[in-house]
């Protein structure tokens, strides 16, 4: 394509920041073109909307190539002139520089933040209403399809218990998104982080690995549609919905420290470390037994509550394996020996197997096989 398609104005494009791009000469790429990969330029690196299902691992830079590979034929009046080693490494260290202010400069502001606002107890009793609020949730899920009658009691019984004890908690705690954690970040802000974490570091590799194992789960997960980010957990990498049903994604909790009071609890209550302070905690109160497991509550009952994102991912049913087909066996088969024996056998075995095929074995026998159809 020439650059003056008619021989006039060369082909221009002024972008939404008002900058106008000129198409250099021997260029190939639209104007629509140049538009589509000046948007992708600014949502590649922090739009999880966009990013959500760029899960291939050379996704991220087959996409950068392209999109340069275009801006590359358009000129917007900028300086090109091919920087010096020294001017960029000047530059490198002047923008690691800015970054480390920056940073030191949001440390000392969220630290500042703490000594002013952060209340531990408020901070506690978030966390419990968060997890009361999930509980309620859980019996309730249970309440709506019980095993029988005497859970569904139970259940029900369990949903007014933990929605009180939820709303005398919130009475304490006032607006639960304005409690300050002990680094100084917000509810909101976490939330937002959280999102971007559970797409690179749980879905992308989740993915990557079902897409070579189990492609029924792998097209499951790849149509989950973005979570809200208001929807997200802010205590760990999962969707706050899936605390319902007693499912975490605590992604970067490390082991607790050796000797501490955690350690020995993580040891003593199986799960209890791993599991998202604000998910219910119900399948840990089932494994004590009576009086903190709901009557007859199974696995099995548990996988069937389960939204089908959460029972494909979490609680898979096993893959049937079809039944091996026995390897056929002859009708019949005659051993080696002397020719009149031999001849006897087979003349004793086509009264019986008119239609058979005689066919030769292994170590010098006769075997006897249905006729081919």
């Amino acid at each position: 394509m020439a650059n003056k398609p008619d021989g006039g104005s060369p082909v221009q494009v002024t972008a939404s920041n008002g900058v106008t791009w000129t198409r250099r000469p021997g260029g190939s790429s639209t104007a629509t073109q140049l538009l589509e990969a000046l948007s992708i330029s600014t949502r590649m690196y922090t739009d999880v909307e966009f990013l959500w299902n760029w899960w291939e691992e050379d996704r991220h830079s087959r996409e950068e190539s392209r999109v340069w590979a275009i801006l590359e034929e358009w000129e917007n009046g900028a300086d090109r002139r091919e920087q010096t080693a020294e001017e960029i490494d000047a530059f490198v260290q002047r923008w690691n520089e800015e970054q480390d202010a920056k940073h030191e400069a949001e440390k000392k502001q969220r630290a500042e933040l703490v000594v002013q606002s952060y209340d531990k107890d408020r901070a506690s009793a978030r966390l419990q209403l968060l997890r009361k609020e999930a509980d309620a949730a859980f019996f309730q899920h249970v309440a709506d399809k019980p095993a029988n009658t005497a859970q569904r009691e139970d259940a029900e019984r369990r949903v007014a218990k933990s929605r009180t004890e939820a709303e005398e908690l919130r009475e304490r705690v006032g607006d639960p998104e304005d409690v300050l954690d002990e680094r100084g970040y917000l509810p909101a802000e976490r939330r937002k982080q959280h999102l971007g974490e559970h797409m690179r570091y749980w879905r992308y590799p989740m993915l990557r690995e079902l897409r070579k194992h189990n492609r029924r789960r792998f097209t499951t997960l790849l149509n989950m549609p973005v979570p809200d980010v208001e929807r997200m957990c802010s205590e760990c990498q999962a969707p706050a919905e899936w605390h319902e049903y007693d499912i975490s994604l605590c992604l970067f909790r490390s082991r607790p420290a050796e000797g501490s009071q955690a350690e020995t609890l993580s040891r003593l209550i199986p799960g209890w470390w791993e599991r998202c302070h604000a998910s219910t905690a119900y399948q840990i109160g089932h494994g004590w037994g009576v009086p903190h497991a709901l009557p007859d509550f199974t696995a099995e009952q548990w996988q069937a509550m389960l939204p089908p994102l959460l029972r494909s991912t979490f609680a898979p049913k096993p893959i049937k394996k079809k039944p091996a087909q026995p390897k056929p066996q002859p009708l019949a088969t005659v051993p080696p020996g002397p020719i009149a024996e031999v001849m006897a056998k087979l003349q004793e075995l086509q009264a019986k197997y008119p239609t058979a095929e005689v066919r030769q074995g292994s170590r010098g026998r006769w075997d006897l096989w249905p006729a081919k159809e």
